[in-house]
């Protein structure tokens, strides 16, 4: 009988803070490595097409203190 997706996730939680850690590292990098061909391809459209309205002068990029600074002002 396969394993659950309830029984792997208990089992993980049984895991000492440094193992929890690399079990955490690894499916990220997996995840990060994984991707799909339409989403990936649907990313760097959108990529290009941000790219293309800062060059044309459609939108001025913001840096990012200013924008992380607002959000913290928005959060409060």
């Amino acid at each position: 009988m396969p394993t659950t997706f309830d029984e792997v996730y208990t089992q993980a939680l049984g895991l000492s803070d440094d193992l929890k850690e690399s079990l955490a590292q690894r499916l990220v990098m997996y995840i990060e490595t994984h991707v799909e061909p339409d989403i990936e391809r649907s990313h760097l459209d959108l990529a290009k097409q941000r790219r293309n309205e800062i060059r044309s002068g459609q939108v001025s990029p913001l840096d990012g203190d200013s924008v992380m600074s607002r959000a913290r002002q928005i959060v409060k």
